[in-house]
């Protein structure tokens, strides 16, 4: 992603104070963004494999069907496949290209949005018969992210903020 075809992105964007401040921002600030949203978005658990063994990010990939091929039959529980479509070896997929954008804005307007201890967003943690209340609504803890980045990695990771693992000790 160039910073031209951000700066083309975010334009088209509702102006909210994120985009805002997108625009008054130096290249080297956004480029900076971006870089970060990338190193973010390289976390995530992706369907497929990585094209090459040499590749330093996760994208491209192989073997990653194109979300828009298939639809979820809810009367037999099962997908349904239009089309044989996948990806190809060298493509990086819009939906990725949109999600960096949309956090690079994001972080470019919150500093620490990537780096918070994971405690920040809550009025007090009691331990001794579990009790958390949060400061506020919305996603909180270590990894804020804005809604629509999940949005855009939704049919394209194997997990997601509404997959979580509980386990007894």
């Amino acid at each position: 992603m160039t910073l031209a075809e951000a700066d083309a992105y975010v334009d088209a964007m509702v102006l909210g104070t994120d985009a805002a401040k997108w625009g008054s921002a130096t290249d080297d600030q956004k480029n900076r963004a971006l870089t970060a949203a990338t190193q973010r978005l390289d976390r995530e658990r992706f369907l497929g494999a990585k094209a090459t063994d040499t590749q330093a990010l996760e994208w491209p990939r192989t073997g990653v069907r194109k979300p828009s091929t298939y639809i979820n039959t809810y009367a037999t529980g099962f997908p349904f496949r239009i089309a044989d479509d996948f990806f190809t070896d060298t493509e990086i997929p819009s939906q990725i290209q949109h999600a960096q954008i949309e956090l690079a804005v994001y972080l470019h307007s919150n500093k620490d949005g990537i780096s918070l201890g994971g405690l920040e967003d809550f009025k007090s943690i009691q331990v001794g018969s579990i009790s958390v209340v949060p400061d506020k609504t919305g996603s909180v803890g270590a990894d804020r992210v804005p809604p629509m980045f999940e949005r855009y990695l939704h049919s394209l990771r194997i997990s997601g903020p509404g997959n979580i693992s509980v386990k007894r000790s």
